[in-house]
């Protein structure tokens, strides 16, 4: 017997607008690790026309992977590894969860974009090491 996964874009959309107009807020998506295994390119697309305002990932490449499809919308990264090179994701403007910041270059490279990028400093952010 073989699984298969069937994605149900409607469902998705019929979600993402439950939840948008329930939340009186901006609506992340969070489309990390390829959707959950749902495709994160036509899930983001999915979410974003029905009430989702920005996205979600683990890593810069899944930013930078939603970025080279075309998704202009804001997205926020936020796992990375302590030499992690943030030049690529900054210039594409994804807005980055940064715990260490090792010399000058990302807040160089940050002040020609419009990049958010949010400095964190605690054990709450330890597992993501």
């Amino acid at each position: 017997m073989n699984a298969e996964a069937v994605v149900d874009l409607d469902a998705i959309a019929e979600n993402t607008e439950l939840i948008s107009s329930a939340a009186g807020a901006a609506v992340m998506a969070v489309v990390k690790a390829d959707g959950f295994g749902h495709g994160m390119v036509p899930v983001a697309r999915t979410a974003l026309a029905h009430g989702a305002s920005w996205l979600g990932v683990a890593t810069t490449a899944e930013a930078l992977q939603l970025r080279g499809a075309g998704i202009t919308a804001p997205v926020l990264s936020w796992l990375h590894g302590p030499d992690e090179d943030f030049r690529p994701a900054i210039l594409a403007n994804v807005d980055l969860v940064a715990r260490r910041i090792r010399g000058g270059s990302l807040v160089g490279a940050y002040w020609s974009t419009s990049s958010t990028i949010c400095l964190v400093d605690g054990t709450e952010w330890a597992r993501n090491r």
